[in-house]
């Protein structure tokens, strides 16, 4: 019997209910799981910007201690709940239920270093260059945030955008999306009992239009945006026009060089990771593999063997590697662009459009010796999906590496430490992986690209700070 889960908004410390817009199933069982969830319109947003803006004021009057009293308190309740959240995700958006956990509990870890961050001392005070007068450099909130999520880390991402916002004194108005909003709601129902005041957080649900509304609001003082790089320029150019503070993180077609000297193993699995596990839905994914030719023939060989060993299936079964993609809208939009690929001519050593697999099952798709210029070079496909390119040598990897208009993530294997140092150096990326794979980032370290992956500061880390505070400088003459 199919479970049914009824959604409601969260606008200014109460639930909202509304007529149902929309259902989202389960993708590997249809039967599983039904979520059903209302659309925000621009009057909800309204009112929730509204809350947002009152909000700015209660918790400027209550100080740091109560904020990162509540971020912490987020944090435990998100650990006291790790279990059916796990199961809620994997049931949710596919993803197997050991990442689910894994990113549970790296959600409770990033409100717990951001309410740490909450009481970090900041700021300056000098002399001026006149005599007597002083000077001093304080960070304020910029105020209402908008905050747009997407679906391949329903609880991660969003901890990362609120987590920073409220512990530098703004509110958020947040839209998760559609394909994710049953663990939207979960969360905010714990951060519901942290203590925060009402309209601190207010959850908004909904499609494009509900993101549209909400990034077209006259009240938003800066909006943060992780998704695609369609609707990452639309936000952009929505926010810069009216001169808002605006941050955007739109994926990539990353890169990884195995070079003739890489530990073999550890390359191989690199490979694996970056590209195939999480059924290829993260933005740090390996896209393309860059080998020098000298070793190829051996790690194709090698890269096929582990591919024929991926256990794939219900995300909820423990062990389980490889997912189904989020939903049957994604599963047609995948299955679209690798029939494309291979109506070019290029077949896939693994996998391929043809390949039969139930509900949003796609099989784990390998291409070889594609050309340099192929779409497989400049076009994104959000699934399990890598392409293989042969170079002769060191330099003629980093120039396939950087020939496309993305720069999220790179990484290199290799034993040399001449040429990790010279990938440091002349690879075009925001982060790049020395002998790891090109998924996988701290939540105390910054996050972000160059080029068409990125717009805007950087997330995670100390540097979250550049984004969600406004520098105010002081000159005080003696009273």
């Amino acid at each position: 019997m199919t479970e049914l889960l009824t959604l409601h908004h969260f606008v200014d410390g109460a639930a909202i209910a509304a007529p149902i817009s929309f259902e989202h199933r389960n993708p590997a069982d249809p039967a599983d799981l039904c979520i059903a969830f209302p659309q925000a319109d621009a009057a909800l947003i309204d009112t929730a910007i509204g809350a947002a803006g009152r909000a700015c004021d209660a918790m400027r009057q209550r100080g740091i201690e109560q904020r990162a009293d509540a971020l912490a308190a987020i944090g435990r309740g998100i650990v006291a709940e790790v279990d059916t959240l796990a199961v809620l995700i994997a049931r949710e958006t596919g993803k197997v239920l050991g990442d689910a956990k894994g990113e549970v509990i790296r959600a409770a870890r990033i409100f717990d270093f951001f309410a740490g961050e909450t009481l970090r001392n900041v700021g300056e005070r000098f002399a001026s260059t006149r005599p007597g007068v002083t000077v001093e450099v304080d960070f304020t909130p910029v105020g209402i945030i908008g905050i747009i999520t997407p679906w391949n880390f329903p609880i991660a991402i969003p901890a990362w955008k609120i987590a920073p916002a409220i512990a530098f004194g703004n509110a958020v108005v947040w839209k998760p999306s559609e394909l994710s909003s049953a663990t939207a709601a979960a969360l905010m129902a714990i951060i519901a009992r942290s203590g925060l005041p009402a309209g601190a957080i207010n959850l908004v649900l909904g499609a494009g239009d509900t993101g549209a509304a909400l990034t077209g609001n006259a009240g938003l003082d800066a909006v943060s945006f992780t998704g695609s790089e369609r609707t990452g320029g639309a936000v952009r150019r929505a926010a810069t026009e009216r001169g808002i503070r605006v941050q955007t993180e739109m994926g990539g077609v990353n890169g990884l060089i195995v070079l003739a000297d890489a530990d073999l193993d550890n390359a191989v699995e690199c490979v694996i990771n970056g590209a195939f596990y999480a059924a290829g839905q993260r933005c740090t994914a390996t896209s393309r593999v860059i080998v020098e030719d000298a070793i190829a023939d051996q790690l194709i060989v090698r890269i096929v063997e582990r591919m024929k060993a991926l256990p794939m299936g219900d995300p909820r079964t423990p062990g389980m590697l490889i997912g189904p993609l989020a939903s049957m809208g994604q599963k047609e939009r995948i299955v679209g662009q690798v029939r494309a690929v291979e109506a070019l001519g290029l077949s896939p050593i693994m996998g391929g459009s043809g390949l039969h697999a139930p509900h949003a099952f796609f099989h784990p798709t390998l291409f070889v010796d594609a050309p340099i210029d192929s779409p497989l070079t400049h076009e994104e496909i959000f699934g399990p999906v890598a392409a293989l390119f042969r170079v002769a040598d060191f330099d003629a990897a980093i120039g396939a590496l950087n020939a496309n208009r993305f720069g999220l993530s790179a990484g290199i294997c290799t034993r040399s430490l001449a040429h990790a140092e010279a990938f440091k150096q002349r690879a075009r990326a925001g982060m790049l992986m020395i002998n790891q794979p090109t998924a996988g980032v701290d939540y105390h370290a910054p996050f972000g690209g160059v080029a068409a992956s990125s717009y805007g500061p950087r997330e995670l880390g100390r540097l979250a700070r550049q984004f969600y505070t406004n520098v105010k400088t002081v000159y005080q003459l003696p009273l």
